[in-house]
C-alpha cells in the first residue's frame, strides 16, 4: 500500500487517474473497476476490512450500471419485532430447491411480494408487513444509523463510465466524493425510489432452528450512494475531458 503524506496528496492521485481517460480493466468481470482502481493508486489487493487508502474505505461503482451491492446485513432489534427467524420461516416460508422450509424474499417498498410481504417507510424508519397480519419488525431510523456508521464511517466513492473496445472493458474515473455521517430521510428517500431494498435470508435446519445468512440492506445503484451520507465533499468532477473520447486508452499506464 502507498504511503500517502496525507488526504490531499490521494486526493491529487486520484486527479492523474482522471486525467488519464478510459483505461482498460486489470481483471475481467464485476471486480474489475476495483481492482483497477487499486492498481493505480497503487494499493495492495486484500479481503481484511478496513479502510483501504488515506485512513478510509475505498468503493468504486460503474456509472448507473444496475449492479447489486450490500450496505450491511443487520436483524431489527428484539424489542422491535413480532416474529423473527424459524418462527417467521414457520409461518410465512415456503420449500426451497433443497426441501427446506425457507424465506429467501426481497422485500419492495409499497408492493407486496409474492409471500405477502413489502417495506414501508415513515419519519421513525423502516417496517417490515405482512398484508395479513401487519407490522412484524421494525428498523428505528436511529437503529439503522448505528448500522451505517458503523459499516461506513467515512469513505470515498469514485465512479466510472464505462465502454467496451474489443471485447475489453474500459473505465474512465471521472467523478469521487469524499462522504461522512448519515442522512436519514435520504436514505429513506432510497428506500421509497426502489434504490435500496431489503432481502430475508433464512432457512430452517434438517436438526431444528433457523439458519439465517443475515438481513441485508442491497442498493442496486451504487453510483447513488453518496445521497445516504450527510457530508458529501466532491474530489473530482469529470469536466475536464469529452468522455465520449478515448485518445489513448492506456495513457499513463507505463508509469507504474
Amino acid at each position: 500500500m502507498p504511503d500517502y503524506d496525507d488526504f490531499e496528496e490521494f486526493v491529487e492521485r486520484l486527479q492523474e487517474i482522471e486525467s488519464m481517460g478510459y483505461i482498460k480493466t486489470h481483471r475481467a468481470g464485476n471486480t474489475g473497476i476495483g481492482k483497477t482502481l487499486e492498481d493505480l493508486l497503487r494499493i495492495e489487493e486484500n479481503n481484511i476490512p478496513g479502510p483501504d487508502a488515506a485512513g478510509v474505505e475505498l468503493k468504486s461503482a460503474r456509472r448507473n450500471s444496475g449492479s447489486m451491492m450490500t450496505l450491511f446485513t443487520k436483524e431489527p432489534p428484539r424489542g422491535s419485532r413480532e416474529l423473527w427467524a424459524s418462527s417467521l420461516v414457520e409461518k410465512y416460508g415456503y420449500e426451497d430447491d433443497d426441501g427446506r422450509p425457507a424465506l429467501k424474499i426481497t422485500l419492495h417498498v409499497d408492493q407486496f411480494n409474492n409471500q405477502g410481504f413489502r417495506t414501508i417507510t415513515d419519519e421513525d424508519g423502516v417496517h417490515i408487513e405482512h398484508e395479513d397480519d401487519g407490522i412484524v419488525a421494525t428498523y428505528p431510523l436511529d437503529y439503522l444509523r448505528d448500522a451505517y456508521e458503523e459499516k461506513f464511517p467515512e469513505m470515498v466513492l469514485v465512479e466510472a463510465d464505462t465502454q467496451t473496445i474489443d471485447g475489453d472493458e474500459y473505465f474512465w474515473y471521472n467523478e469521487g466524493y469524499y462522504l461522512e455521517g448519515f442522512n436519514g430521510e435520504e436514505f429513506l428517500n432510497l428506500i421509497r425510489e426502489s434504490i435500496i431494498n431489503i432481502d430475508l435470508r433464512m432457512h430452517l435446519r434438517d436438526s431444528g432452528g433457523a439458519r439465517n445468512h443475515g438481513t441485508a440492506f442491497r442498493i442496486k445503484d451504487t453510483s447513488k450512494l453518496d445521497r445516504a451520507f450527510e457530508t458529501r465533499s466532491q474530489l473530482i468532477d469529470g469536466v475536464s475531458r469529452d468522455p465520449t473520447v478515448t485518445e489513448d486508452p492506456q495513457k499513463g499506464l507505463s508509469d507504474f
